[in-house]
């Protein structure tokens, strides 16, 4: 037990012994009879009382304590090349917009999971371990902006792979937990390199789908500075990104799980993520350290408004009011 006072401890005590001093000097000095005088002196220091202890807010201080979360660990592994900024999503927005879209939606269907975020771009980056903070993955995702295209050296699909193995290792460590994978791209490989074979992540991984994002037909991908479009000298035209669904598909095989075009399939994410949802449990867990209040000046305020009723009802039956 604790107390979180409204007002300086010092400051309430003190008008607490002033208010009851003076009300007991009125009532002694009253021409009531002594028994009189000790009953309505005691009714008013019982409300005196329960004021003050209101006002010091009493509370009770847990170190220990329980919360609810999902037995699932999901990792976000997204592709932020700069052909996932291209424009042929949804009608001519970048990819990137309708990835950030339906992330926010796994995220608020899987609430209470563990979130993990990988990107790779030229490099791979680790943004999030698993964590429970989802408004903190959200946010991350906010933070996405295009990298510098003179800078750029292609896309790897393959860069992350010893980020995302650690992370599924990490999860595979914990018992009673599913993972799931959620690898986003476009599929394309621009550097020259070869595929990575995927196949030995799959046994740590329950469920997921790789998701593509693009058209056969392709979109342009604006420039550093958002005026003109990405130049390709070789073909003397703006240059085109187009979803390499090969790609996509190989990796959702070796993976385990399944690939969903978002472009043509955006719905079946939805059932995707009902399966998830519906596979999961609700696990209770033991948390200690972190201090948690719970109010308990209510307890007092019931005696206090009864004492009150009671005295509005004395009053008015003396004919005071």
């Amino acid at each position: 037990m604790s107390i979180n006072p409204i007002f300086p401890v010092g400051i309430m005590l003190f008008v607490f012994a002033l208010v009851l001093g003076a009300t007991a000097y009125f009532i002694i000095r009253s021409k009531e009879n002594t028994t009189e005088k000790i009953f309505t002196l005691i009714r008013l220091s019982l409300i005196y009382l329960l004021t003050l202890i209101i006002g010091l807010r009493p509370v009770i201080v847990e170190t220990r304590y329980e919360f609810e979360t999902k037995n699932l660990d999901v990792l976000f592994v997204v592709d932020n090349t700069i052909s996932m900024w291209a424009l042929d999503y949804a009608g001519g927005k970048e990819r990137m917009k309708g990835v950030i879209k339906d992330a926010n939606i796994i995220i608020d269907e899987l609430a209470g999971s563990n979130f993990g975020l990988v990107t790779f771009d030229d490099t791979p980056h680790v943004l999030s371990p698993f964590t429970q903070d989802m408004n903190y993955i959200k946010d991350l995702f906010d933070t996405f902006t295009s990298p510098d295209s003179y800078y750029a050296k292609g896309s790897d699909l393959s860069i992350a792979y010893q980020d995302i193995e650690s992370l599924l290792l990490s999860s595979a460590r914990k018992e009673n937990r599913k993972t799931i994978v959620f690898f986003i791209s476009d599929g394309e490989i621009t550097n020259g390199t070869q595929l990575k074979d995927y196949s030995e992540l799959a046994q740590y991984i329950d469920s997921g789908a790789v998701l593509g994002y693009g058209s056969e037909n392709g979109g342009k991908m604006k420039d550093s500075y958002g005026f003109s479009y990405i130049y390709d000298y070789n073909e003397h035209t703006d240059a085109i990104s187009r979803i390499n669904e090969d790609n996509l598909k190989k990796i959702a095989s070796d993976l385990g799980i399944n690939y969903i075009n978002m472009n043509t399939q955006a719905a079946a994410l939805s059932g995707q993520v009902s399966l998830i949802k519906d596979s999961s449990k609700t696990v209770i867990e033991s948390g200690q350290g972190a201090e948690i209040t719970s109010d308990t000046y209510y307890f007092f305020a019931y005696p206090l408004i009864a004492l009150l009723i009671a005295e509005l009802f004395m009053f008015v039956r003396r004919g005071r009011l």
